[in-house]
């Protein structure tokens, strides 16, 4: 054989090699593993692209300067695609995207931190589509670039899901998850991978979901270490109740966005035509509906008064708790049970969305009942961005110290 020929079989035989070594980079498209599950690379992102997140970005989103222990390790991106149910719909079939960020080492063990997202206007501005997602950027900079695998449900709805959204849908977000841990699993053994030791946080609706997840991962015997939230609505009916009743000058002027996608995601989820209507003004109902449906809608249009959007009788406190959207949003909670894994939840005492009595109640509660795992822990006079940066690598020096 000629040496020309040789030397080609030979480099092609290497590279064999090595695609087979890392499955996802051995094909174009998605790789398949078990149960269903694909995963495809959807990039790399080095060192220098990790640290800018961290010392311009994330400050930038924030409106405020943060300090971040610098990035170590490049990190692989992965979109996670796989099968689940929707549990609110009959246990409906149906298919959810999340993100596997992967630290670029010759590690094969890490310790994993599975991140709630917070409420998005975008369809894509979400764990999977990290590009469009500043709050999973951060996550993949501080923790993924120093050593711990991230993961990130996009919940059903969103990414690439075919499915109406979901908002506060709480069985549905604690599936979405659970499933996305599953996967993410799996897709690791595929890469010869493993992680050892689970971690939960999330922010603002994240934060709400990372106690529904904690809730159910106990449940089902999956041990977690510790679990932190920022600005997390730990009891929805106590956060709305506040913008009705009680509404202070600081409220943010988009609060209002939670009533559209709460109503919507409940009508379609619990099975009750015309909620949505029932709730929102004749006049705010349409673009209000294009909002959720991620329909084209002028912004402008959604009003920002609450007294515009919401049907008058709604802020008549006995009527709202009665109501059939008001019945619904009091089970829509996640701290009262028996808690038993180690939580903190942080909150900003100049917070536009979450009060920091509610940012607390998980702890009152948990001691209520004689539990002092739970505690809540103040990031200073910050607004709902600043809580969760100044959150962030609070919770990564709490879990490195566990």
């Amino acid at each position: 054989m000629p040496f020309l020929v040789r030397l080609v079989a030979f480099v092609a035989m290497l590279l064999g090699a090595a695609a087979g070594s890392n499955p996802a980079s051995a094909q174009a498209g998605p790789a398949q593993v078990a149960s269903g599950v694909q995963y495809e690379l959807i990039g790399r992102w080095d060192v220098d692209r990790l640290n800018k997140i961290l010392s311009v970005d994330t400050p930038a989103f924030a409106g405020i300067p943060v300090s971040y222990t610098p990035a170590r390790n490049a990190v692989r991106l992965y979109r996670v695609t796989y099968p689940s149910v929707v549990p609110d719909r009959g246990n409906k079939p149906t298919v959810a995207t999340g993100l596997l960020a992967v630290p670029d080492t010759a590690g094969t063990t890490f310790p994993m931190v599975s991140y709630q997202h917070g409420t998005v206007y975008g369809k894509q501005e979400v764990p999977s589509f990290p590009e469009q997602s500043p709050e999973t950027q951060l996550m993949i900079a501080q923790f993924a670039g120093q050593g711990y695998i991230v993961i990130g449900a996009d919940y059903f709805g969103l990414g690439q899901s075919s499915e109406p959204e979901g908002y506060m849908v709480k069985a549905s977000h604690q599936q979405a998850t659970h499933d996305m841990l599953l996967a993410s699993r799996a897709v690791l053994e595929d890469l010869k991978l493993s992680a050892t030791r689970l971690f939960l946080s999330g922010w603002s609706q994240g934060g709400f979901v990372t106690l529904a997840m904690l809730e159910k991962l106990e449940s089902v015997g999956v041990p977690v270490v510790a679990a932190a939230t920022a600005s997390a609505p730990a009891d929805v009916f106590a956060a709305l109740n506040g913008f009705l009743s009680f509404p202070r000058t600081i409220d943010a002027s988009w609060v209002g966005t939670l009533f559209i996608l709460s109503s919507f995601s409940f009508e379609n989820y619990y099975g009750v035509p015309g909620l949505a209507r029932s709730l929102l003004t004749d006049a705010s109902y349409e673009v209000s509906r294009k909002a959720y449906a991620r329909e084209p809608f002028e912004a402008s249009e959604v009003p920002t008064d609450l007294r515009k959007l919401i049907r008058a009788e709604y802020f008549d406190p006995l009527y709202f708790a009665n109501s059939a959207y008001g019945r619904l949003v009091a089970k829509t909670q996640a701290y009262r049970w028996l808690i038993q894994t180690p939580v903190r939840t942080f909150y900003g005492e100049s917070d536009e969305v979450i009060r920091n009595e509610l940012a607390q109640l998980p702890m009152l509660y948990q001691r209520a009942i004689g539990n002092d795992r739970v505690e809540a822990v103040s990031t200073g006079p910050t607004t709902h961005r600043g809580t969760f940066a100044k959150a962030v690598p609070q919770w990564k020096s709490w879990f490195d110290g566990l």
